[in-house]
């Protein structure tokens, strides 16, 4: 069905992140282009790009709108420049770095449309390159444990169909209902990158709703061609990796009620003093700098992180236990340590 024959279903507005990625734009925006939905808008949302991708896309995709912005206003506020010119009742965020399977937006409305309390939905990634494969983002869905770790579910593992059960989730970066995004306050702008998606999503859980995987849906993606120094690294770069250590401690500041934000904030700068020493002792003074960086962030930023926390623990309609449902344990770094080491074959 063609992108202009609407039908009875909602508006979605599609709203592509862009940074000097044209080399990424076509085989984008020709996969949304055959959408197998009725009723999409395309608006490229270009973070101050100097590589010719605006003009690019006018000359090749006239369809397409575009908001172009005088610089790099980072992740989280280049979500939030598309979505507050969306014209769709629906929004649907994606990165320029990925190719959709024509059904992928039909199947998450599908879900969206028949159960109002799911405010967001999250679809099935995998890796662009060898696509059998999940890739190392988002993968079958993403959870967090009780401290605020990301926990991302089939990583490089062969898709046999064994996450093809949709499940509530605790991380999603993908379709949203608008007026609930807004509603709860839209993406935080100070977290420029990472920990949106979870900060985000917490919140949403916060006011009552659901966050869903859904299997059905089908993405590609490029997984860690910006973040990452070179392909298959063990972490982020290191400007990176600073702002998603600082951004897991404030989304506990933000969304936790007192009692469970002050243990885990505790349990995380003991995790973090950890991994410090480690950083130290396997001389990786870069990343140690950048681990001491984010410990120090939130007590020089108090005034401003607990200003907000007001305003999330308004939304608050379920408890910490209710939410904890959809949480995990624990799966930070200390156990990601102990797994490896353990896994690693014997010498003998």
């Amino acid at each position: 069905m063609p992108p202009n024959s609407k039908g009875d279903l909602p508006l979605v507005s599609i709203i592509v992140l862009n940074y000097n990625g044209k080399h990424h734009l076509k085989t984008c925006l020709d996969s949304l282009l055959r959408t197998d939905y009725p009723n999409f808008e395309i608006i490229l949302v270009d973070n101050g790009s100097t590589d010719g991708s605006v003009e690019f896309v006018r000359e090749n995709y006239p369809m397409v709108r575009i908001v172009r912005l005088k610089k790099n206003i980072y992740t989280a506020g280049g979500y939030m420049a598309g979505a507050l010119v969306a014209r769709g009742e629906f929004v649907a965020i994606l990165n320029n770095d990925i190719e959709v399977d024509p059904g992928w937006l039909k199947a998450l409305m599908r879900y969206m449309l028949r159960m109002p309390w799911v405010a967001a939905a999250d679809p099935k990634f995998r890796d662009f390159y060898r696509r059998e494969l999940f890739e190392n983002s988002a993968a079958a869905g993403r959870w967090i444990d009780y401290l605020g770790n990301n926990c991302t579910r089939g990583v490089w593992e062969p898709d046999k169909g064994q996450y093809d059960k949709p499940v509530y989730i605790m991380g999603v970066l993908t379709l949203f209902r608008r007026d609930v995004l807004l509603r709860i306050g839209g993406f935080d702008v100070s977290y420029l990158f990472g920990y949106e998606d979870i900060d985000i999503t917490w919140r949403l859980y916060l006011a009552g709703y659901k966050v869903l995987y859904v299997p059905e849906a089908i993405i590609y993606h490029k997984a860690g061609g910006s973040t990452r120094a070179r392909p298959g690294a063990a972490r982020p770069r290191p400007e990176f990796y600073y702002l998603t250590k600082r951004n897991r401690i404030i989304s506990l500041m933000k969304n936790y009620s007192f009692i469970n934000m002050i243990i885990s904030i505790f349990i995380t700068l003991f995790e973090y003093y950890l991994t410090l020493w480690y950083f130290i002792l396997t001389r990786e003074k870069l990343y140690g700098l950048m681990l001491a960086k984010a410990m120090v962030y939130p007590l020089r930023h108090m005034k401003k992180i607990m200003t907000k926390r007001v305003f999330v623990q308004s939304l608050r309609k379920v408890s910490d236990r209710t939410l904890r449902r959809y949480m995990i344990p624990y799966c930070g770094d200390i156990w990601r340590f102990l797994k490896e080491v353990l896994d690693k074959p014997s010498s003998n």
